[in-house]
Order: structure tokens, then C-alpha cells, then sequence
């Protein structure tokens, strides 16, 4: 008689409640590649069981889940013993393709937004290789609707919420405690006018790595982020930049001093995006595959498995 064992599967979204995938694939395979069982058009919840062969018929086991909203999940090899029961569970994150947001509108953020707001209010904002937004209002924020207006008002809500959480080290402030002013966002990033402190601050913690380095940072590489100041604001200096591990990812903050309209200032250009090990302690049989790529809807996903609570300013629904 042939030696079979049971593999139970329970999926998680991001913040760790059932998703409601509707039309999910699950297939697992020998280490050759052969196909030894797949199902399709499995609904979670609830949990599904999927017998198996075990040790010695079978060994090195691999499965694949293939969700209709999430992202494609794959398993570590493994081994089931005969009558035993593997109980596991895979956490999805949402396929940005197959999300868009809806957003709070400004008259109702909460106050968790009030900073935020007091620094794009009343004042111009570009976004980064595209239109002119204009001045910002209540008006102007609701009707934000292109693509790249989506993804770039996702990604300044993100940072917004991620940095005012996070403390800079030599301060002891919250990083977006130094905004004065946005000037640009996009997909990834906002630059602003700050305070003189945030840069003096990323300038310590570049010239004492060693001693940050226990706090998440890393160094930053500029090359790529003269692009993204805006022409009306010419750098007069050299740009400075670090890198923090956060547990919903990479915020890298690049600073610089500049002038503008005769005035100096001093310019944050602050982008985040994902770590390779972000979700590794979440599971320990399923392991997502990265591209090192950002999206504003993969940066929720991280936060809300780290701050499950957190309101982002927007919630997302299938397309």
C-alpha cells in the first residue's frame, strides 16, 4: 500500500487575516519537475488538505500556490511521513496589478495625516518626470486620478506614515518631523525642503557608520538621485545619503544643501523600498520570490504585516 501523508494549507494576507482569494491553483511536484498533484479553482478560505506521497515513496516535495489576486507563492522542498499531518500556512501578498486604491479624502484623514497635510497644502507640487500638479488643496488631492498621480500619492502616504514612526537616531525625532515642504513625489519618493537638522544628521550617521549600524543603517548611493531634485533648486554641495532597515523595509535618505531664488535650503530626497529578508520570520516553509523592484501597493503589504493597525490613508480593492 502506497505511503501517503497530508499537507494542510491555510493562507494569510499581509496583515495576517484570511484573504478572500477566489480562484487559487495549488500544484506540487517531485524534485524532477513531474507533476504529482495540482488542484485548481480552490477558494480561501477555508483551508484545504491535499494528500500526498511520503517517505520512502516519495521525497523532496515541492508546491506552488497561484492565486488570482496575489502574488505566486513557492515552497521549500519537503518530505511528509506516512499518516503524518503538515499543517502550514502562507502569507500572500497583493499582485499590484491586480489592486487599485480607494483613498481617504483630505477633509476626513485622520490626524495621523495632519503633518503631512501642513506640508503639501497651499503649495506647489510636481510630480518627478510628469505634469505639474499645482497648488494643493482639498480639491487638487481628491482629484488625483491618472496612474502615475496614483501610484505617486500611494507611495508619499507610505513614507509619510513610515517616517513619522521612525526616529532618527541622533535627534531623536521622527524623521518627517524635519519636512517644511514637499516639492516633488513619485512612484517611489518625495523630495523636500527640511530642516537643518536632517541634514546634519544623515551627515553624522554617514561619518560614523559603525556606530549606526546596529540601528539598521547602511551607506546610500547618490549616483541616481541628482534626477530626482528639481531643476529650480540647483545643489551647492555634495549630496550625502544612508540607508535604514526598517521592518517595512529600505527608507533611504539623501540630503544636500541648495539654493533657490537666491535663498539657501536644505533638500531631502526620501525613497523606500523593499529588503529581501522583510518577511522571512513570517514562514518558514513558503518563501516569496523578490524582484528588488518598488511599488507603492508591495510597500503597504510590508507595512501592514509589520503595523497591521496603521491607516495609510487609502484602502485597496480587486480591479
Amino acid at each position: 500500500m502506497a505511503n501517503i501523508g497530508t499537507l494542510e494549507l491555510n493562507l494569510l494576507d499581509a496583515g495576517g487575516k484570511p484573504p478572500l482569494e477566489p480562484d487559487c491553483t495549488i500544484e506540487f511536484s517531485r524534485i524532477d519537475g513531474v507533476s504529482i498533484l495540482r488542484a485548481d479553482h480552490l477558494q480561501f478560505p477555508p483551508l484545504h488538505a491535499f494528500n500526498l506521497p511520503a517517505f520512502p515513496q516519495a521525497q523532496n516535495l515541492h508546491g506552488v500556490i497561484i492565486p488570482s489576486l496575489y502574488r505566486i507563492v513557492q515552497s521549500e522542498f519537503f518530505t511528509l511521513e506516512d499518516a503524518s499531518v503538515k499543517n502550514v500556512t502562507a502569507t500572500l501578498l497583493r499582485d499590484p496589478a491586480k489592486w487599485s486604491p480607494k483613498f481617504t479624502p483630505w477633509k476626513i484623514l485622520p490626524a495621523a495625516f495632519d503633518a503631512l497635510k501642513q506640508t503639501i497644502a497651499g503649495h506647489f507640487l510636481k510630480l518627478k518626470h510628469g505634469p505639474d500638479i499645482g497648488v494643493v488643496d482639498a480639491n487638487v488631492y481628491d482629484a488625483l486620478s491618472s496612474q502615475a498621480l496614483l501610484l505617486a500619492k500611494m507611495a508619499l502616504l507610505n513614507l509619510s506614515q513610515v517616517t513619522s514612526q521612525a526616529i532618527d537616531p541622533v535627534s531623536r525625532k521622527p524623521w518627517f518631523s524635519f519636512v517644511k515642504q514637499i516639492l516633488v513625489i513619485d512612484r517611489e519618493r518625495f523630495v523636500a525642503i527640511v530642516d537643518s537638522d536632517a541634514f546634519e544628521s544623515v551627515d553624522h550617521i554617514a561619518k560614523n557608520m559603525d556606530s549606526f549600524a546596529k540601528d539598521g543603517f547602511f551607506p546610500g548611493d547618490v549616483s541616481q538621485h541628482f534626477d530626482n531634485i528639481p531643476s529650480d533648486y540647483p545643489i551647492t554641495g555634495p549630496l550625502i545619503s544612508v540607508k535604514c532597515r526598517y521592518e517595512e523595509g529600505n527608507v533611504q535618505y539623501t540630503t544636500g544643501r541648495a539654493t533657490h531664488q537666491g535663498s539657501n535650503c536644505f533638500l531631502l530626497d526620501c525613497d523606500m523600498d523593499e529588503h529581501s529578508n522583510i518577511l522571512e520570520h513570517a514562514t518558514d516553509f513558503f518563501k516569496h520570490q523578490f524582484t528588488g523592484g518598488t511599488h507603492p501597493i508591495d510597500i503597504h503589504e510590508y507595512i501592514e504585516h509589520h503595523n497591521p493597525d496603521m491607516n495609510l490613508g487609502y484602502d485597496l480593492f480587486p480591479v
